[in-house]
């Protein structure tokens, strides 16, 4: 299935680049009557310039092998880290943007540059958000991928997933700087990745720097924030542990011929798809959708993709596992 999806991806696009058409056209790529809910959309996820390499990968050519063979490994709860929870009334509708408005960090939408990096990006940004809820709003800037990226030594396999309990560990016991997207100076260590589109494949190099080169004005060692305990989150607990302390970071399978279209709606699974790779996606929030009870995440695949980076995916029943691996931390306040 995905090489005949790679084979139809690169024709169409061709005839993209010759005549400026449509790329992806909902008719021809997914068949809606076998979609979970009439709420889902798909269409094209790139804009009019973007290049060979970004259209290829929102095809979902990225070869993968069976999904037996992915090396996420189900964590048991460790109710010692759980605290008191501060409301006990689940709200029917949530969005963590609107409960913590101060908090800027917690709509922003990275682009992981055609990476399989969205397990750094995820509990970076999820750390970020709980520092400002924590701290009220005191501290409010972003963390630094790059440094967990180049500095961390950790690695993802080759379907994109790692053991969240490396990643958390390394945010307890070193750290991280703040930081600052592609191309800015914002932060002590920004993003050195290019956006999606502007990555040619196998070209960036991680390399480790303990010094600020983003605003150079920031003491390295001085700017490091850290948790103070991390702990996995089972399915009844998420809505209170994101309603009363923040965002915490989903793990979930992602699918060759419908994910890499959507749009909007609420997702689910076409039948017959098939396991690509891992993603990390951010959870702020949940709700109803004509009648479907569904997740709201942020993705890390630009603003283009989806409901400008944000999607919905069915709640309740596990959809691609996005229930299974649940894990967030607590800061460690000064």
């Amino acid at each position: 299935m995905a090489k005949v999806l790679f084979l139809v991806s690169t024709m169409l696009l061709n005839s993209y680049l010759s005549e400026q058409a449509t790329l992806f056209h909902d008719d021809n790529i997914i068949d809606k009557s076998v979609m979970g809910t009439d709420t889902l959309k798909v269409g094209e996820n790139v804009g009019p310039n973007s290049v060979e390499e970004e259209h290829l990968m929102l095809s979902g050519t990225r070869g993968v092998e069976a999904t037996s063979k992915s090396k996420m490994l189900h964590k048991t709860r460790n109710r010692r880290c759980f605290r008191v929870e501060i409301d006990h009334q689940i709200d029917q509708e949530f969005d963590a943007r609107k409960r913590w408005p101060h908090c800027k960090t917690i709509g922003e939408v990275h682009n992981d540059g055609n990476s399989l990096l969205s397990w750094a990006y995820v509990p970076t940004g999820v750390f970020a958000d709980r520092m400002c809820i924590a701290t009220n709003g005191t501290y409010n800037q972003l963390l630094s991928t790059e440094e967990l990226i180049s500095c961390s030594g950790i690695k993802e396999d080759e379907f994109g997933s790692v053991n969240d309990d490396y990643v958390w560990e390394y945010l307890k016991n070193h750290g991280l700087v703040s930081g600052g997207k592609y191309n800015t100076n914002n932060g002590c260590q920004p993003s050195k990745i290019p956006p999606i589109g502007n990555l040619p494949t196998g070209l960036y190099e991680n390399t480790c720097e303990k010094r600020c080169y983003g605003n150079n004005t920031i003491n390295y060692n001085q700017d490091h924030v850290k948790i103070k305990n991390h702990y996995d989150i089972e399915y009844e607990d998420i809505q209170r542990e994101v309603q009363n302390y923040g965002p915490v970071s989903m793990a979930f399978r992602v699918f060759d011929n419908d994910f890499f279209l959507y749009k909007s709606g609420v997702y689910e699974k076409t039948t017959n798809s098939e396991f690509i790779q891992w993603q990390y996606a951010k959870l702020i929030g949940w709700g109803v959708e004509n009648g479907v009870d569904y997740w709201l995440l942020v993705n890390s695949w630009g603003y283009e993709w989806g409901q400008n980076g944000l999607f919905k995916i069915k709640r309740g029943t596990d959809e691609c596992n996005i229930e299974t691996f649940v894990h967030a931390g607590e800061p460690q306040l000064i």
